[in-house]
């Protein structure tokens, strides 16, 4: 199974994903999921194993709703989903992303993320839904600086 990027048919299958996972998803839109990444079954059944997307503000972006099902964790599919999206962020610009989270700071201080005041985080991104409204004030704020590709690598 490999990150794939979403599609407009993926919406509902993201928005419940994220709901049963306990994340926000009422600020999500069909617009929204072009900037996802999605896991699916390799055996083609319905659903989705896992999904992460990233709103873009400039050279920032936010990583948002990271998900694995219930059924599918431990296998190492949050860090292929993340590792996708850290990559499909460089590849497109970015050169920071930023997330809140109020369960998985461990999972993220694991993987190079570091903690960051909400005060000190640009603007466009204190601006976001998911930012202003939907996170509480109490979310550890992170962020990571991405490697921009390099010539060589976008060509390989």
């Amino acid at each position: 199974m490999h990150p794939e990027s979403a599609t407009s048919s993926d919406f509902a299958q993201i928005r419940a994903l994220l709901q049963l996972c306990g994340l926000p998803h009422d600020d999500l839109t069909p617009d929204a999921v072009r900037d996802f990444l999605v896991l699916r079954p390799a055996d083609g059944a319905q659903g989705l194993v896992g999904c992460v997307g990233v709103e873009r503000a400039s050279s920032a972006g936010l990583l948002r709703s990271l998900a694995v099902a219930p059924a599918h964790r431990g296998s190492g599919h949050g860090d292929a989903l993340l590792l996708a999206l850290q990559a499909h962020a460089a590849a497109a610009g970015i050169q920071e992303l930023f997330l809140l989270t109020t369960t998985a700071a461990a999972f993220f201080a694991m993987r190079g993320y570091r903690l960051r005041p909400r005060t000190d985080v640009p603007e466009a991104i204190r601006l976001t839904a998911e930012f202003a409204s939907v996170c509480p004030d109490s979310a550890t704020c992170m962020f990571r600086e991405l490697a921009l590709p390099t010539r060589s690598s976008i060509s390989a």
